[in-house]
């Protein structure tokens, strides 16, 4: 199945369940009624994974996007940029911020019961977290920001920012047991998807 998002191509193997989670009519229609609600861009499930992926495709506005990559907020508020920035969030705030509400809305999913099966893939994988293969330790949880962008500098190369935001989204994601990975073209694994710009 391939997919787009930020004018990148995700192939993802036929044998996982993968939606676009916004693009679901249970996000569209029901969940983002829900104040300042978010996701994830991607859901993928399989026996061994179930992945929580999201996109910044920032090629060409690093400039603007230079203050996401600082950890906390701590630039937000002292960056000079083309565009209103003060109800946006951090990279690792914010991913942390979509895994969780991306979580409660497929909980949401499965408490509608048989009626889940209306949801299609997606009624399919929120079944999926809700039954006991999701809290068997050998089903990884895997949250994988991929980061496009020229972001390294002389002083700071682009690995050691990723570096980390990695640390940074997996202290916030602490009550989950999962992996994260902050991943590019040069440095993702294709186990989960294959990635073209």
């Amino acid at each position: 199945m391939v997919l787009e998002e930020s004018n990148m191509q995700f192939e993802f193997p036929d044998s996982l369940t993968t939606v676009k989670f916004d693009e679901e009519s249970f996000y569209r229609n029901s969940f983002n009624k829900f104040p300042e609600s978010k996701g994830v861009d991607f859901i993928t499930d399989g026996n061994e994974f179930i992945a929580f992926i999201e996109v910044k495709n920032c090629r060409g506005h690093e400039g603007d996007n230079r203050w996401r990559i600082a950890p906390n907020n701590l630039k937000r508020d002292t960056v000079h940029v083309s565009h209103d920035v003060k109800q946006r969030d951090s990279l690792d705030i914010e991913v942390a911020q979509k895994v969780a509400m991306t979580l409660a809305a497929l909980c949401g999913a499965y408490s509608f019961g048989d009626r889940k099966d209306s949801l299609g893939k997606l009624g399919k994988i929120a079944a999926s977290i809700s039954e006991d293969k999701f809290a068997k330790t050998e089903k990884k949880k895997l949250i994988i920001l991929v980061l496009e962008g020229d972001f390294g500098t002389h002083t700071r190369p682009k690995t050691v920012i990723m570096s980390e935001l990695q640390r940074n989204i997996m202290s916030k994601l602490q009550w989950l047991d999962c992996r994260v990975s902050v991943v590019d073209l040069s440095t993702y694994c294709e186990k989960v998807f294959k990635m073209n710009a």
